[in-house]
């Protein structure tokens, strides 16, 4: 005999990321500040650069569940 609390939740109700919502949002905003910077002062790419490849896995996962719903 199985009770509600015993079963797994599904991998779809899982939050997509581990971070709280408002985290993921201020790196991708310096991510996007990083990338705005260093076009006038290219230093400010590799001092962003982990905001940037964060923003880019970010637009990856997106674009991949979305994908994988579709199907």
């Amino acid at each position: 005999r199985f009770s509600p609390m015993d079963e797994k939740p599904e991998l779809r109700d899982r939050p997509l990321f581990a971070h709280p919502p408002w985290m993921v949002g201020i790196v991708l905003v310096l991510a996007v500040l990083a990338i705005i910077a260093g076009f006038s002062d290219p230093i400010w790419f590799l001092l962003g650069l982990p905001c940037i490849l964060v923003l880019a896995l970010y637009i990856y996962v997106r674009l991949a569940t979305r994908n994988r719903t579709k199907a």
